[in-house]
């Protein structure tokens, strides 16, 4: 180790309760123990074990030995908690497969659907990670009285039920058709609106799951949860312009592959189907928005 047990009882010291030096002598090798213990969980070195230390200091309760307070935390998931906060990618990864995938199988007992896990697991791992609204990434607020798993597990069932909770507010696909702005009023465009809808949603559904499980994330958290490139940069741990690419690419893709599968299933003459993505292309946003919400 490269920090002496004597600094890393200096680092719990300065962010916990005053000690005696009774207490403070016990310390040492408790706190090399938890460092040695927490490294080998999580190899890699991912935290400085002075601060790692400190942020055991301020999660120690107070009203008992800090030798005891320390046995009764969950100092590993600490450990991993702190790392991610701080953006660490092999920490995020393990929070993801030992927190979150777990999560997702509590959330199914809310609907069991494939979608709407991913969205509350992408909401979810948002709110542990991303500082929403001048409030800390909720990670922060971990305090290792009890498994990370089991805490995380608790915030996505909260987001779970507010969002079967949540009135619908996106416009139907069939609504939005009709409401986009069209000009004067055109039969043919009028007949191909009512004779081709199924045929769209179809292909539609057909381009959305050729897409990437990131790139279908992004359009539903975009589009539906109307979340913005910065906090979804942040979800990410990119840049925003990234996702800004990232998400023209999977809207040109889908249009794209939509418009391919109209192709294949509708016998139109060129100028039939040209007019018919016009219709679509006019409500792209409000189609994507409503369909995604499905999907």
């Amino acid at each position: 180790m490269a920090n002496l047990p004597s600094e890393l009882v200096a680092a719990f010291r300065g962010a916990a309760r005053p000690l005696t030096p009774e207490e403070e002598a016990g310390l040492e090798p408790v706190l090399t123990a938890i460092v040695e213990r927490c490294e080998a969980a999580w190899p890699g070195g991912w935290l400085a074990p002075k601060a790692f230390v400190a942020h055991l200091g301020l999660h120690t309760p107070p009203g008992e030995p800090p030798t005891q307070a320390l046995a009764a935390l969950h100092c590993e998931d600490l450990y991993l908690a702190l790392a991610a906060v701080e953006g660490q990618r092999a920490a995020l990864d393990a929070l993801d497969a030992t927190v979150l995938v777990p999560a997702g199988r509590a959330v199914r007992r809310v609907e069991d659907s494939g979608a709407f896990v991913d969205e509350v697991l992408q909401l979810t791992r948002l709110r542990l990670l991303v500082e929403e609204g001048g409030r800390a990434p909720r990670l922060t607020e971990y305090a290792g009285r009890g498994p990370l798993r089991r805490w995380a597990e608790a915030v996505a069932l909260g987001v779970a039920l507010a969002l079967k909770r949540r009135p619908e507010r996106s416009t139907p696909l069939d609504d939005a058709l009709i409401a986009a702005d069209l000009g004067a009023a055109d039969p043919e465009l009028e007949h191909i609106r009512h004779r081709y809808r199924p045929a769209f949603r179809a292909a539609f559904a057909e381009a959305l799951a050729a897409l990437s499980a990131r790139d279908r994330n992004l359009l539903r958290m975009g589009l539906v949860q109307g979340l913005g490139v910065e906090s979804l940069g942040a979800l990410h741990q990119v840049h925003a312009s990234t996702v800004s690419r990232w998400m023209a690419k999977a809207r040109e893709a889908l249009l794209e592959n939509t418009r391919a599968g109209l192709a294949r299933r509708l016998a139109l003459n060129t100028s039939q189907l040209d007019s018919l993505l016009r219709v679509l292309d006019g409500s792209l946003e409000l189609s994507l928005a409503s369909l995604l919400k499905k999907g």
